[in-house]
């Protein structure tokens, strides 16, 4: 399953790739209209599904890319960007598990999003997109000592001795639960939950889908708020009643970036494009 996954997103790296190669001709072909970009903020992130509720987790976002006008209010972008995701608690995930006082998690990506923007009176711009991302930098802990948590597939597994006809890569797709939803009624998933062993992994490939608003607010600076959330999970996991995995699962979770980001922008060349629009009418 991991093998099939990691040949399909490098299949993905290498469309991404194509993508820009075509965009560099189309930029060439245009008289070389194209407008470079920088971009430098802050994101505020949670993981959806881990029992730490609330976006406590600041990270970095950094990185530039590339604009090729398609119309007058069109533009199409590519980037490559450092972004470090994540979660943060201070004290207990729940209020019904002492699973851990203190969680941190660092999930660090260099992402290349592909993105389409509207501009309205040459002032706002809506953006959507998607954009692909690889795990680069991965730190858990709990009370301060890392889990060894490493990169793999995030599946959960059988313990030694169990197995079912079950697939327990759809766990958390139970009686119409969509991904990053609870399985509240552990019952109904067609074995017994401690023949279960935790996933002990994140995926190091990501998707996610992207949507931003971005104000001109001098020249070529603007300011963009940007929304990303994950298009497939990063991790299935079990939550037990006590810190040291002796109870019984009480609940089983998909996990999931969700991410807000404010960043600077600055366009370079935004000028020279108007100058050689206004050359080829």
């Amino acid at each position: 399953m991991y093998l099939k996954l990691r040949k399909q997103m490098n299949q993905h790296i290498k469309t991404l790739v194509l993508l820009a190669i075509a965009l560099t001709v189309s930029s060439i072909a245009q008289a070389q209209i194209v407008k470079g970009e920088v971009f430098a903020g802050s994101t505020l992130t949670q993981v959806d599904g881990d029992e730490c509720y609330g976006f406590r987790k600041f990270g970095v976002h950094a990185g530039a890319g590339a604009l090729v006008p398609v119309t007058k209010w069109m533009d199409i972008g590519l980037e490559v960007l450092y972004n470090q995701k994540g979660a943060r608690k201070r004290d207990t995930l729940s209020s019904s598990s002492t699973f851990a006082r203190t969680y941190k998690l660092n999930l660090d990506y260099v992402e290349v999003p592909l993105m389409v923007y509207f501009t309205d009176k040459d002032r706002y711009s809506l953006g959507i997109g998607v954009s692909y991302g690889r795990l680069v930098r991965l730190i858990e802990e709990e009370n301060g000592i890392g889990t060894g948590i490493e990169y793999g597939d995030g599946n959960l597994s059988y313990k030694p001795g169990y197995s079912s006809s079950v697939d327990i890569t759809r766990v958390g797709d139970v009686d119409g639960y969509r991904d990053g939803t609870a399985v509240l009624d552990i019952d109904k998933l067609g074995f017994d939950i401690n023949e279960l062993e935790n996933s002990n992994s994140y995926k190091p490939h990501a998707a996610n889908i992207i949507g931003d608003i971005r104000v001109r607010l001098w020249q070529g600076l603007h300011i963009e708020a940007r929304y990303e959330y994950s298009l497939v999970r990063l991790r299935t996991r079990l939550f037990y009643r006590d810190q040291n995995h002796l109870t019984e699962p009480i609940i089983i979770h998909r996990q999931f970036n969700n991410c807000i980001t404010l960043r600077l922008v600055y366009i370079f060349n935004e000028r020279r494009v108007k100058d050689i629009k206004e050359e080829i009418k």
